[in-house]
C-alpha cells in the first residue's frame, strides 16, 4: 500500500543547475511504503490526477489512554486513528 503526501510535476534531472525552457517536466509521486521509506516514483498524467485525490497528511497522534506517540496517514485533520499499542 502506498501512502501518497505528494504529487508534482517536476525535472528529471533536479539538481544545483539551471534548465533549459525546452526541458520537459514530468509527473512525480512521494510516498511512503509499507515499511515507512520514503521513496518516489515517476508517473502519467493521468495516475497524477488519480493520486492527487488520494493524497494523505502525515501526522503525530499521541494516545490520551497510553501516551504512546505514533504516526498516522489520514485524509483530513478531523479523522480519528485507533492507538496501536492500546486494546481499548
Amino acid at each position: 500500500m502506498k501512502y501518497v503526501v505528494s504529487v508534482s510535476k517536476t525535472y528529471i534531472h533536479r539538481g544545483n543547475h539551471r534548465h533549459k525552457k525546452s526541458t520537459k517536466k514530468r509527473w512525480h509521486i512521494y510516498y511512503y511504503d509499507e515499511e515507512g521509506n520514503f521513496k518516489t516514483q515517476r508517473v502519467s498524467w493521468l495516475s497524477a490526477m488519480y493520486y492527487k485525490t488520494q493524497k494523505r497528511k502525515r501526522l503525530k497522534y499521541i494516545c490520551t489512554y497510553c501516551g504512546n506517540v505514533f504516526l498516522g496517514f489520514v485524509k483530513s485533520y478531523k479523522e480519528e486513528l485507533e492507538c496501536p499499542y492500546c486494546e481499548i
